[in-house]
């Protein structure tokens, strides 16, 4: 009679015990809902309603945000503007960040110092950098055109705004992309590379078939960080130059920035903001179907 008294407490205890650790999740998982998915949740839903100028919804309209969003000329120009800011930014930051870690591997006598200017850039805020840069690509009394004798318009010009946004953006990216590849190139074995030496290999093979297979992974992290960051920038359009000359510099989250805080279209906002995450999500996507190809993880 008593072990059949025992077997459901012990019974109960053992499940109380699996699910302890489930029991800790719920902190994380009760702050994730509050400030993600009911926001994300929301967002959908409430890019399917006409609202008003205090962004309460008003009128079901169905996909009437979209279908204007894509007969808007500003917001195809700003989907182009992103992709083409993404697609050069990104790869350039992550480039010269493996450069600059395989310069800096081989701790030296002062090796610090150039690894803190090397980071440098991560400590500075991206309001405080587009200042800074605003200043010193001042077509009248910037440093740069005066330096190297240019007479350029940068952030005032059509064709010169985008590049000077990208050029900050490598610049605001590059510090902490290069504190991660600097731990991956370190991290490879000096056996491997005194084995290649061996074999005859010279720099450009060391780079091409131990550094670059090694610290894959690590690059491939960066690439989905970056895609993301990249598909989502607004900070340095609207500290810099507010979408101008002419939309050349206008990006989707801009787009969506605008509509909700200058002309109180928050339908149009939300439904921006959708597509812009969309799009941001796709990227990644596509660069996890390279994963299997191009990441090695032995």
């Amino acid at each position: 009679m008593n072990s059949i008294a025992v077997t459901p407490t012990k019974k109960k205890k053992s499940i109380l015990k699996k699910a302890e650790p489930y029991f800790y999740l719920i902190p994380a998982l009760g702050l994730m809902v509050t400030f993600t998915y009911f926001p994300f949740a929301k967002t959908i839903v409430t890019s399917t309603f006409l609202t008003n100028a205090t962004g309460k919804a008003v009128e079901f309209i169905g996909a009437e945000n979209y279908v204007n969003l894509f007969h808007d000329p500003t917001f195809i120009r700003s989907i182009i503007n992103t992709f083409i800011y993404t697609f050069i930014q990104v790869p350039i930051t992550i480039a010269l960040a493996f450069f600059m870690a395989f310069l800096a591997s081989k701790k030296r006598k002062f090796s610090g110092i150039y690894e803190l200017l090397f980071a440098f850039p991560m400590a500075v805020s991206m309001s405080v950098a587009a200042l800074i840069f605003k200043l010193l690509l001042n077509p009248q009394i910037g440093a740069f055109n005066h330096i190297f004798n240019l007479d350029c318009l940068w952030f005032n010009g059509e064709n010169t705004a985008m590049p000077a946004l990208i050029f900050l953006g490598i610049w605001l990216g590059i510090g902490m992309d290069f504190l991660f590849l600097l731990s991956a190139v370190r991290g490879v074995s000096d056996d491997l590379i005194e084995a290649a030496r061996i074999d005859g290999a010279n720099l450009c093979h060391e780079l091409k078939d131990i550094y670059l297979p090694m610290v894959s992974p690590t690059i491939f992290y960066l690439l989905c960080t970056n895609l993301a960051t990249s598909m989502m920038m607004s900070g340095q359009v609207i500290v810099l130059t507010k979408g101008g000359p002419n939309n050349a510099t206008s990006t989707i989250i801009y787009y969506m920035y605008k509509k909700a805080f200058e002309i109180y279209n928050y339908g149009s906002s939300y439904a921006a903001a959708i597509v812009g995450f969309t799009f941001a999500f796709i990227m990644i996507l596509i660069s996890f179907r390279f994963e299997k190809k191009g990441v090695y993880y032995n």
